[in-house]
């Protein structure tokens, strides 16, 4: 079959690769030119330029894009998939989001008589790799029947469950499922440490026993439960959120779920460690609390700083060393090391003028060495390049973690900068 791809990041290159290994003919939207270009150098699949020009001959087209507004962007209007896709084709969205977006593109694509599955799936990048995403469809059976071959190429089990939306609905139970599990993984590294035992010990013992569960075995996977809110605390909250909206709307509550999943969303403080040598005097929790929460905002001050006064070595100074950069870009995200991203970003900004304000930060201690924050952000940003001057206005959150180092300072651990809104302007 002719299939398309919009949305290659890590979820859905892998899936990609298995459907063209299968055997279609596969090609694909790429928002970002260099992914553009690995995929086509891999000789995996060619690249289209825009959805619309993607979706021309296609007769089934998968979404896999981080959100419902970018669902949207990509299926709806004149140069959307729903009115580019030839007369028959199947448009099959993989994306986590509201129940009702499904039902709504398959009636803006019944005229043209376009199929929509909401096909909402469970599963890492590796479960794609391998074949085995589990998928949870909502739709017509008939139309599962003509795009089974596609999916089963890296869905193992693909699980029928009722109607157009009902997918989302069954993931969205899930995910609300998942987190309230990991946050009580969390409290059990809680309760280990307290009990004087190595956290990263007690969990793989109890992998073994009857507290043994997926959840446990994903924050395992990742180090600790910490680490897996850093990787994917945003996906974790962004599902919650949309869960808890789903079941106000049915005149209902996620209940118990709800109150160990914010845990997830937005974990709680944990008191610091009772490892201070003995001569030192007793730091109260609270207290301790608020001035690591003020030193994380000192840190973000000086990250406006020194990126805008181009004080570079002030500037690496205020990264762990396994930091993860997350390129301003929605949905196919860019991750960078240290390395990289200072040795693409220096050179881009050393003679460019940038201003950058951080606004109301929302930050939770996650451990006495652990915190995430969200801020509200504003920058300008104007780079006069061999190819002509660029100036934007970007308006939306840093997403960030922290994390404490031996030396007692607080640096970032990963970062990402989702602009909501980009104004370019015009040169003078």
């Amino acid at each position: 079959m002719k299939v398309g791809f919009v949305g290659v990041g890590s979820m859905g290159r892998p899936m990609l690769e298995r459907v063209a290994a299968a055997g279609h003919d596969v090609s694909f939207f790429a928002r970002r030119e260099e992914v553009r270009r690995d995929l086509e150098a891999a000789g995996t699949a060619t690249g289209a330029p825009t959805p619309a020009a993607l979706a021309a001959d296609r007769e089934v087209v998968v979404v896999c894009v981080f959100n419902d507004q970018q669902v949207r962007e990509v299926c709806e209007g004149e140069s959307g998939l729903i009115a580019s896709l030839p007369p028959g084709a199947t448009l099959i969205i993989h994306t986590t989001g509201s129940p009702d977006t499904a039902p709504r593109l398959a009636e803006a694509g019944r005229l043209r008589k376009i199929q929509v599955l909401d096909a909402a799936f469970s599963g890492g990048p590796g479960d794609a790799a391998a074949g085995q995403i589990t998928l949870l469809v909502g739709g017509e059976p008939e139309v599962l029947e003509t795009v089974r071959p596609v999916l089963a190429s890296y869905c193992d089990p693909i699980v029928s469950v009722g109607a157009l939306g009902d997918g989302q609905r069954v993931k969205l139970v899930n995910n609300a499922l998942f987190a309230a599990k990991v946050a009580l993984v969390a409290e059990a590294e809680r309760i280990a440490r307290d009990l004087g035992l190595d956290p990263v010990q007690a969990l793989d013992a109890i992998s073994h026993c009857s507290g043994a569960s997926y959840a446990l075995g994903t924050v395992r996977a990742a180090g600790s439960s910490a680490r897996l809110q850093e990787a994917a605390g945003r996906y974790i909250a962004k599902d919650v959120a949309t869960a808890k909206d789903l079941a106000t709307a049915a005149g209902t509550n996620l209940g118990l779920l709800a109150t160990a999943a914010d845990t997830v969303a937005h974990p709680a403080d944990q008191p610091p460690p009772a490892a201070a040598p003995a001569a030192a005097p007793a730091v109260p929790p609270s207290v301790q609390a608020l001035w690591d929460i003020e030193q994380i905002k000192q840190l973000k001050a000086r990250y406006f700083r020194y990126l805008d006064l181009k004080d570079w070595d002030g500037f690496r100074a205020l990264f762990t060393d396994d930091c993860m950069h997350h390129l301003p870009t929605e949905g196919e995200t860019t991750v960078q090391s240290n390395e990289e991203y200072f040795g693409s970003t220096i050179p881009m900004l050393e003679h460019a003028f940038t201003t950058h304000h951080g606004h109301m930060p929302e930050i939770t201690l996650t451990s006495p060495t652990e915190a995430e924050g969200i801020w509200a952000m504003f920058d300008y940003v104007r780079i006069d390049g061999p190819q002509g001057a660029i100036a934007l206005k970007g308006y939306g959150h840093y997403i960030e973690t922290y994390r404490k180092d031996p030396d007692g300072h607080w640096r970032i651990s990963s970062k990402r900068n989702e602009r909501l809104r980009v104004d370019h302007l015009p040169q003078p």
